[in-house]
């Protein structure tokens, strides 16, 4: 007979992730959205004015800043990795004042954000991780920093999914400033106990019934998506111009990204599998930089040229062997057609 405000459920489904996937110095607290657990974390810690954040992201990252009242500060990431480097941040922060940033792992791939860490940490800032799509990837640091969160999304989407809600991993210490922004300032258990301010981000407990009932099994629906990714990644492997994650370990995998050589040839792959009936996604597109009212430091062409090129392809977790093998076969005579389409052309016209 309870539906939110912290309930019983939502206790027990964040001491299963907690206990899962991090260490005795750390805590898990379920929210209502990813959007929410990217937010929380600025509004505990009081984070204003300017935030880094990568142009190469989901507009939930850049919505989240706004959300908690803070100014997103966009910056480009590096073109071979896809991620936020620690340089670039360090220039973002010389230049706008900021302390605190958001840094994405793309595609929830692991991501090792230690030195981001410690360059915010030095400047009295935080970071927050962005791992929208990678619940179930190891290697989260926060037990061990106070200025680490990490904020993941339990979408219908998403390879843990709950419907919709997230969870924030967070060093012990910051729990109860973590409620407290998620309960509008409210802190937990004393309702008149008012300090500061918060947004309405708690989990309700139907969605962590099914965010409990997603963890049964979840291992072997893991080790089922990383075995069609593994499939993938063989394709790709044949095919020269086409880049990827080639380490079936290093996600959850929501979906495969792959990179093609050119916006053309992207724009043909996605014509080539819907023409074999497989539907695909745009990811991370436009990027954020195309947006007219967000600041940046400078353009973004690396974010641009990357979002004008990636094309997400599904992985799924309960798919025969059968559905397997026509799944491979589509993303490889897909890919196959949208590279060999400009030989053709050319072809044609001499």
């Amino acid at each position: 007979r309870r539906f939110t405000n912290f309930g019983p459920l939502s206790r027990r489904l964040e001491d299963v992730l907690r206990e899962t996937w991090c260490g005795p110095g750390a805590t898990c607290v379920a929210t209502s959205s990813g959007t929410a657990s990217l937010a929380a974390p600025l509004i505990a810690r009081g984070v204003e004015g300017r935030v880094i954040l990568p142009a190469f992201t989901f507009p939930a990252t850049l919505s989240a800043v706004r959300m908690a009242g803070a100014e997103p500060f966009l910056v480009d990431v590096s073109p071979l990795d896809w991620r936020l480097s620690v340089e670039t941040l360090r220039r973002g922060l010389d230049g706008t004042g900021a302390r605190s940033a958001i840094a994405l792992c793309p595609f929830g791939l692991r991501s090792d954000f230690n030195p981001h860490v410690r360059l915010v940490a030095a400047r009295g800032g935080i970071l927050v991780v962005d791992n929208a799509a990678g619940l179930g990837v190891a290697a989260r640091p926060v037990e061990t920093s106070t200025h680490t969160f990490e904020a993941c999304s339990l979408h219908a989407t998403k390879p843990f999914a709950a419907g919709e809600g997230g969870a924030i991993f967070a060093h012990h210490a910051h729990e109860a400033d973590l409620r407290q922004a998620l309960n509008f300032g409210l802190r937990p258990g004393s309702p008149t106990d008012l300090r500061g301010w918060g947004i309405n981000g708690k989990m309700s407990e139907l969605h962590a019934a099914v965010g409990l009932a997603a963890a049964c099994g979840f291992d072997q629906r893991l080790a089922r998506r990383r075995s069609l990714v593994a499939r993938y990644i063989g394709v790709v492997g044949r095919r020269e111009g086409v880049g990827a994650c080639t380490d079936p370990d290093a996600g959850a995998w929501q979906f495969f990204p792959v990179l093609l050589p050119d916006a053309d040839s992207a724009q043909r792959f996605v014509a080539e599998a819907a023409a074999r009936g497989m539907e695909t996604r745009r990811y991370y597109a436009p990027a954020l930089s195309s947006l007219p009212d967000v600041d940046r430091l400078g353009p973004c062409p690396v974010a641009e040229d990357l979002a004008a090129r990636m094309c997400c392809v599904p992985v799924y977790s309960a798919v025969s062997d059968a559905e397997v093998e026509e799944m491979v076969a589509v993303f490889d005579a897909a890919l196959a057609a949208a590279l060999a389409a400009p030989a053709r052309a050319a072809e044609r016209v001499s």
